[in-house]
């Protein structure tokens, strides 16, 4: 039997003490998570409702006034035509242009 230093304490040591407790432990462990697997529920294609969408453009170098002129512009007509789409925001920053679509 190997012998355990009197300065070794806490949950380890107790285990390495207690052989049969950590075999207890690792049983009742394993058979937690068998018995808790049977109430998880898991969905193939879980439900879900998309209510925006959010479409971003980069365009490095250009100003706030370029993107909006070039890009944003063009895309909101485009999107306007579309049934459902409830509100168009559009935001133009320097190298970037993001058009938030509500359905």
């Amino acid at each position: 039997m190997t012998r355990i230093p009197d300065d070794f304490h806490g949950p380890v040591a107790y285990m390495v003490k207690h052989k049969v407790a950590a075999n207890l432990l690792m049983i009742f462990i394993i058979v937690a998570g068998l018995v808790s697997m049977g109430s998880l529920v898991q969905e193939v294609f879980p439900e879900f409702s998309l209510d925006t969408v959010l479409v971003s453009v980069e365009y490095p170098g250009a100003t706030p006034d370029e993107i909006e002129e070039t890009i944003l512009l063009k895309i909101e007509e485009q999107v306007r035509a579309i049934d459902g789409i409830a509100e168009v925001t559009s935001t133009a920053s320097e190298g970037l242009g993001t058009v938030a679509l509500e359905l």
